[in-house]
């Protein structure tokens, strides 16, 4: 066996173990990051029904989104864009508690999120899923949140992986539809 023959046979070997060493990396992390048990309702009525969470859970959970909702639901300039978006009639007018102002459009409060706190079982992390308001988009099946994310496209218990975006809260946003000549649409968020 030359030298360069020897290198290249060391080089090939070297990256395998990398390699390897990276697919194990990422095999044992996934073993420590559960899917976490969530669910979506419409009421609390829902959630004390299904009884998967406790009633204090439950109505809770119902208090922290119906205040984000009121605080930071998504915003429109007017009805009509909020209605393009959320359908006719399920819109209302935001407060003054509302990160905007009174006087903008968002949608009804259509129901909300609720998932377990944190914790560990034999060594498997389940993130907590925080408390979030969900809207019932005219364009998307089921529940988004505030961004307009697909959360679950049904009511009741779900697993939501670790690395949803749901887990994450939404920051505030107000939306600006204009609409152009020849039915053309633009949006902007700030």
């Amino acid at each position: 066996m030359t030298s360069e023959d020897r290198y290249e046979y060391v080089k090939g070997g070297v990256a395998l173990a990398i390699l390897g060493t990276l697919v194990v990396g990422v095999y044992i992390d996934s073993l420590y990051r559960g899917d976490t048990e969530t669910a979506a309702y419409k009421t609390v009525d829902d959630c004390l029904k299904d009884n998967k969470f406790g009633p204090d859970d439950c109505r809770n959970s119902f208090a922290i989104a119906r205040d984000e909702h009121l605080n930071s639901s998504p915003s429109y300039d007017k009805r009509e864009d909020c209605e393009e978006e959320f359908g006719d009639g399920r819109c209302e007018q935001t407060s003054s508690v509302h990160t905007t102002g009174g006087g903008h459009f968002s949608p009804y409060f259509g129901g909300y999120l609720i998932g377990q706190p944190d914790k560990t079982v034999n060594g498997v992390y389940y993130p907590a899923v925080p408390a979030s308001a969900l809207y019932e988009s005219r364009h998307v099946p089921g529940f988004v949140d505030a961004r307009g994310i697909l959360v679950t496209n049904k009511a009741g218990g779900f697993k939501m992986a670790y690395q949803s975006a749901a887990h994450d809260k939404p920051p505030a946003l107000t939306t600006t539809l204009a609409r152009s000549g020849f039915g053309a649409r633009h949006f902007s968020a700030s």
